[in-house]
């Protein structure tokens, strides 16, 4: 499919303009597929360096400090205020850096697709495979794009993003494809994917069951939740949620129980670095997004846990010592401080840890979704008490909603609890939190020193600005940026 296909001839020169600074020098293999991937082992080559740019630190950066996960810590040296009081432009770094990173993740995806058509390969089954992964990097990647750029994900006529699925040599610049046509991209990718690949599942690169689990995914994001609902189902099934040492073996990458695919980062990986502390750029240890060499007050934590989200976990839920850590009295602060625990490290390296982007749990919530889309409350509660029963390890009430709102209100809640500092808070808030009254929640002490306590699920800024870089090589997207920038 090539949509839009007289508009993105351009997209490969367009992005490499506006972005210059940020592409890095590619290996050989994908210079040009045309004489370059000429083998099986090239396209291994080229699709290794195409999972190489799958990366959520910004996002973990981005959501965490825009929202209600993080407080300025007391030992702060300025990084993230700006982003912490919600001045939030086009000229800001997350929103450069997704669109970098996705846009060279997809190009170098698709250079793999169309390679593989012209090479007469003496193991078929190994090119399939590299080429379903190749689609479902793609699709990932126009899955994070939009998630942040639609104005609305369940009305397929808003704008979407850019829809790039073929190789762009010369030509015009790419415009915004509708949210719809969006969708259906990522799904004809998905349903390719699914066709190629022959490994049911692994961990650490994309196989059916993680196809699938993206899937799921879209569909909810899109509102199609009888769709969501087969794929969680089915997933669900396969991965089973954990027991409490499963959990916590998870978290710290000594197992991967629930883990439907991870992002692996290892000691010498392009990855093993601090990254651009306090910034949304972010890049290296998942961590560093928070602290500068480690989990403790030692490790010069520039952000806190928001006391709000440390208040918000049950003393006996497993979740809450594996997201945070608690230091009480501590004298420099004048108060209690709480550290972000989430990536306490691995390997021996503080501060770096794998990148969960699909897990067991996010299907039960899609379950959940689904119920309460269908006015079905108690259906809700027993799916969230379902998940609260693994997370205390022990047998918890099953709550009671008084409405489909109070429903809708604690699958954000528990989406909070759950998926703390992964990088999903503003995507939940902006999906959901309308449904279920709910808004960033931060406490008064935290916020009120910097004057930023308040936003409406309404403000402009709960959707992404197209980057003010990208408007050098292509203008014709300012017509198109999103309301109020």
């Amino acid at each position: 499919m090539k949509i839009y296909k007289n508009l993105i001839l351009g997209a490969l020169a367009v992005f490499a303009v506006s972005c210059e600074d940020a592409i890095d020098i590619e290996q050989v293999g994908l210079l040009g597929a045309d004489n370059a991937l000429q083998t099986t082992n090239d396209l291994q080559d080229a699709l290794s360096a195409a999972y190489n740019r799958l990366d959520t630190t910004p996002e973990i950066h981005f959501n965490a400090v825009f929202t209600d996960e993080i407080r300025i810590a007391y030992s702060n040296g300025g990084q993230g205020q700006s982003l912490y009081r919600q001045q939030f432009n086009s000229g800001a770094a997350g929103p450069s850096a997704l669109w970098t990173r996705n846009y060279q993740g997809i190009t170098r995806a698709t250079r793999i697709i169309e390679a593989a058509a012209d090479i007469d390969s003496d193991d078929q089954a190994a090119e399939d495979r590299i080429v379903g992964q190749a689609h479902a990097i793609r699709a990932f990647l126009h899955l994070q794009l939009l998630q942040y750029y639609s104005t609305d994900l369940t009305d397929p006529t808003t704008l979407g993003v850019p829809v790039i699925d073929f190789v762009a040599n010369t030509g015009l610049a790419p415009l915004r494809n509708t949210t719809g046509e969006t969708f259906t991209a990522i799904f004809t990718d998905l349903d390719a994917a699914n066709g190629l690949i022959d490994t049911q599942s692994s961990s650490t690169f994309f196989s059916k069951d993680s196809v699938n689990a993206l899937k799921a995914r879209a569909y909810a994001y899109s509102g199609d939740y009888g769709n969501a609902v087969t794929y969680a189902n089915s997933l669900l099934t396969s991965y089973p949620l954990g027991t409490p040492a499963q959990y916590d073996a998870m978290i710290a990458d000594t197992g991967n129980t629930e883990v439907i695919m991870k992002l692996e980062r290892t000691i010498n990986d392009s990855y093993d670095g601090q990254g651009a502390t306090g910034s949304s750029s972010a890049g290296g240890w998942n961590g560093a997004s928070f602290a500068f060499s480690g989990p403790d007050l030692n490790g010069g934590p520039y952000y806190e846990m928001a006391t709000n989200l440390w208040f918000a976990y049950d003393a006996a839920d497993l979740r809450r010592d594996n997201n945070g850590i608690e230091f009480s009295n501590v004298a420099e602060a004048g108060r209690d401080v709480f550290i972000v625990n989430k990536y306490r490290g691995s390997e021996g390296q503080p501060l770096m840890n794998d990148q969960k982007i699909l897990r067991s749990s996010e299907m039960l919530l899609i379950l959940a979704e689904a119920r309460a889309n269908a006015g079905d409350a108690p259906g809700v509660a027993g799916l969230i008490d379902d998940l609260r029963d693994s997370r205390f390890g022990a047998d918890q009430a099953t709550p009671a909603y008084a409405n489909i709102t109070e429903a809708w209100g604690a699958i954000v809640d528990e989406r909070r609890l759950e998926f703390a500092f992964e990088g999903r808070r503003y995507v939940d808030l902006r999906r959901l939190g309308s449904l279920g009254n709910r808004g960033i929640d931060r406490a008064n002490m935290d916020c009120a020193p910097f004057a930023a306590c308040d936003l409406a699920l309404s403000d402009f800024r709960f959707n992404w600005p197209i980057p003010l870089s990208e408007f050098n090589g292509n203008p014709g997207l300012r017509a198109q940026q999103n309301p109020g920038y």
